[in-house]
């Protein structure tokens, strides 16, 4: 392979990364047509963010660690049908630092304690602390997971 070949062939991959990101891009502001919402700052149940999950526009509420963010911005990836649905509505905590997914949330899971996640290995600390970085950057803080 020659360097003009070598060139174009870098130049095609480049281009084709560039459409690939600029496609997801704005495929996720696209889904992002939810109305702005502005919650103020309140304690939140495992039960009232439940209803948080994108399903009829409404907003996305995801709980990190006792955090509990706004991720409607987010809605091409944590809305209805979106690869990363199973997080809405719910305390994640261990789903993220676990790398898990599961098939929703249960009732169950709605009226046991909030999980202390005492038992999370160092490794699994770090992806929960990473998921917790990026969140409260990305997101809008809305307040904390509290017991009923």
């Amino acid at each position: 392979m020659n360097n003009t070949q070598k060139i174009l062939l870098t130049l095609s991959l480049a281009y084709g990364t560039y459409k690939v990101f600029t496609y997801l891009w704005a495929k996720d502001k696209a889904n992002t047509r939810a109305k702005r919402h502005t919650f103020a700052c309140q304690h939140w149940t495992k039960r009232s963010i439940s209803t948080y999950t994108g399903v009829n526009d409404t907003p996305i509420l995801i709980a990190l660690d006792g955090k509990v963010y706004d991720v409607s911005e987010g809605r091409g990836f944590y809305g209805p049908g979106c690869a990363y649905n199973v997080f809405a509505g719910r305390d994640a905590s261990r789903l993220l630092a676990k790398q898990e997914f599961d098939d929703g949330m249960t009732d169950a899971e709605l009226d046991a304690p909030i999980d202390k996640l005492d038992d999370l290995t160092e490794e699994d600390r770090e992806a929960l602390d990473s998921y917790i970085g990026l969140f409260s950057v990305k997101y809008q803080y809305v307040g904390d997971l509290v017991e009923p």
